[in-house]
């Protein structure tokens, strides 16, 4: 089975990094947001009706984002590329995950780099 494929988004300006993400959510087949907050649960909860812009506020400095193109355990049925970030705030910390189609994939992976 083909392993998954990880992108350095470490090299992003940070300017870089909000344009793939809302260049991710234009063209998403789905996307959610979850919330950790180890208070209430140990494990993420979704958050209901949020709109992008706000979950986008989350993206703060110290934000970690991940790009991966997802192969070997695929969740969601079929290979595709995984798009978000991690907030790292506290004491709750935010998750955002959008999901793109492989055949509209390669205008947010064109240029990077893959992670060995």
């Amino acid at each position: 089975m083909d392993r998954d494929i990880f992108y350095d988004t470490a090299k992003l300006s940070r300017s870089e990094q909000e344009t793939m993400l809302q260049k991710a959510h234009s063209i998403c087949d789905r996307w959610w947001f979850d919330r950790l907050d180890c208070s209430e649960s140990l494990a993420r909860q979704q958050v209901e009706d949020i709109s992008f812009e706000d979950a986008m506020q989350h993206f703060v400095e110290g934000a970690l984002m991940n790009v991966i193109h997802r192969r070997q355990i695929i969740p969601l049925d079929q290979p595709h590329l995984e798009v978000g970030f991690r907030s790292m705030e506290s004491p709750v910390d935010y998750f955002l995950w959008i999901i793109v189609p492989l055949n509209r994939a390669e205008g947010i992976v064109q240029g990077m780099t893959q992670l060995a």
